[in-house]
């Protein structure tokens, strides 16, 4: 059967995501993508408002964690500055460091959420391993590529509306 990477939860950014509402939902690991997620592609060090993110994140008692698909030592960078765990080289969307990850973690699927900004990669990597997904809307566009990988998401996007206007008419 199919795996459609439709994202449980869409939000304009990762700060508009509250840890009252994780906590709520029963999650204790937030896996979170590093490139256009946390911060712009190529930015060296993380901002003091996403310092203050995840922060509260861990005042709430949720681990945060960076789980990215980039090289080289960016994603070390920011964890460190963070006081975080990562895995660069993740290779979304496999899970099986996903769920080597959980293991080593002992944090069950359920307990488990990932946010990031791609649909082919952070969204469904989630769904193929069973987690909940939010994704968020790329911070940077002006790369024309990724503007083109953006609209070639949009039906996965469109698809969480369309469920999103359902779920609210039967309340």
């Amino acid at each position: 059967m199919p795996t459609f990477p439709i994202p449980d939860i869409i939000l304009k950014s990762i700060y508009e995501l509250k840890p009252e509402k994780l906590t709520e939902m029963g999650i204790k690991l937030l896996l979170m993508d590093l490139d256009n997620t946390l911060d712009k592609y190529h930015a060296q060090y993380p901002t003091v408002r996403l310092r203050n993110w995840i922060d509260g994140m861990k005042k709430s008692g949720i681990e945060p964690f960076i789980y990215s698909n980039s090289h080289g030592d960016r994603a070390e960078r920011f964890a460190r500055s963070l006081s975080i765990e990562y895995i660069n080289k993740a290779g979304k969307p496999r899970t099986k460091k996903l769920f080597a990850l959980m293991k080593k973690k002992s944090v069950a699927p359920e307990s488990t959420a990932i946010i990031g900004d791609q649909i082919y990669t952070d969204i469904l990597c989630g769904k193929r391993a069973g987690i909940k997904t939010i994704a968020i809307r790329p911070i940077d566009m002006s790369n024309p590529w990724r503007y083109v990988r953006y609209r070639a998401e949009m039906p996965f996007r469109y698809a969480y509306w369309l469920r999103t206007k359902k779920e609210e008419k039967k309340d």
